[in-house]
């Protein structure tokens, strides 16, 4: 019996109006229709398209409403494919740009294979508990945001000897206050505090939240056992990453980390130095950083992660390849810690037997040769 083409369909997600159009195989577009985004009518419109048992693949670019969508249309469709929206360039760059526009491009890269597919998962609890931990960073930026202006605040009057953490304390702040010029001043310093006050408290109560809800993995408590690795560190990872399993091989888990390398030439010939990859979840190349720093810099002990960490400076000859190199290791062991559901051994993180004078050699002249460009 001869195999029936798939009808390719794209959707296009708004808070009132989404628009679903369909395309043949052989390049046919379909009728493209806007409709209502609520979720009776989606699961109308995407069951419409299935006609003569044919399969139907779908797509969507991953956005506010892709998880909420996801779960309508999944059961519809013998494949899903959320896409990338920046990698559309035939979408963003059209002159004439529209939502049926956009649904004609993007059911073209759909026919043709030409999408990057995002991960995205199923499970309800991971999406509180990953949506948690994103309120729970929230906070943190928004009181870092606030620290900042405080102290601006007390220079822009005159207060110039801010020392350390007693200028936000609820007692220390008393005496900063006391050095501003006027009562106008104090009241906003004041609701310039009760802001911070309020982050903070906020921050503690997401806190208590993610550690409830993450309490239940058991990965987040083995993440904790590989020095450095505290418990912010361990819930952002296992939330961010959600499922283990999404990443083939440690290389795309340090492009996702923005620990990738990039490289551009053309006809050969370089296009500047090589560097790392901007795109990716900026988060867990933090973690991995404040991983390292605590492992290597705050610690005075011996640990598996400070031996890695100088094996690999006596290798490359530099510090940032080494860091690099140290901050790459900690996140695949937790990937794998994760992957493989076996506990951290610290005999397997660092290198327990000398380096052979040849491959030493080899690596050093390869980092040697390396320019990579990183700002922490």
């Amino acid at each position: 019996m001869k195999k029936k083409s798939p009808v390719y369909t794209a959707l296009d997600l708004h808070s009132r109006h989404s628009v679903l159009g369909s395309m043949e195989h052989g390049g046919k577009t379909g009728a493209r229709i806007r409709f209502a985004t609520e979720a009776e009518t989606l699961r109308a419109q995407v069951a419409r398209l299935r006609q003569a048992r044919r399969p139907l693949f779908l797509t969507m670019e991953a956005g506010a409403l892709t998880r909420w969508a996801s779960g309508i249309v999944r059961p519809l469709v013998e494949r899903l494919i959320i896409c990338e929206p920046r990698h559309n360039r035939l979408i963003n760059s059209n002159p004439t740009k529209s939502d049926e526009a956009d649904v004609e491009g993007m059911c073209l890269l759909l026919r043709l294979g030409k999408l990057k597919e995002v991960w995205m998962g199923q499970d309800r609890t991971r999406e509180i508990y990953r949506a948690l931990v994103y309120e729970l960073l929230n906070w943190r930026d928004a009181q870092r945001e606030l620290k900042g202006l405080i102290k601006a605040r007390y220079r822009q009057w005159g207060v110039l000897r801010l020392h350390g953490i007693k200028v936000f304390s609820v007692k220390g702040r008393k005496d900063y206050l006391d050095q501003l010029p006027a009562e106008e001043e104090r009241r906003m310093m004041r609701r310039l505090y009760s802001q911070l006050d309020h982050a903070i408290a906020q921050w503690k109560e997401t806190l208590q939240e993610v550690e409830r809800l993450g309490g239940e993995f058991w990965e987040v408590r083995q993440f904790q056992r590989i020095p450095g690795v505290g418990p912010m560190a361990a819930h952002v990872f296992s939330a961010i990453i959600e499922e283990p399993s999404r990443f083939g091989s440690k290389f795309k888990l340090w492009k996702y980390s923005q620990l990738a390398i990039t490289d551009r030439t053309s006809d050969h010939k370089p296009l500047g130095y090589q560097r790392l990859d901007r795109r990716g979840n900026a988060e867990l190349k933090n973690l991995s950083y404040h991983a390292w720093r605590t492992a290597c810099k705050s610690t005075t002990g011996p640990n598996p992660i400070k031996a890695f960490y100088q094996q690999s400076r006596l290798r490359t000859g530099s510090v940032r390849h080494a860091r690099l190199n140290t901050q790459r290791k900690i996140l695949e062991a937790m990937w794998l810690i994760w992957l493989r559901r076996r506990p951290f051994d610290p005999n397997k993180f660092a290198q327990t037997q000398p380096t052979p004078l040849k491959e030493q050699a080899a690596v050093e002249s390869k980092g040697s040769k390396t320019k990579v460009t990183a700002k922490h």
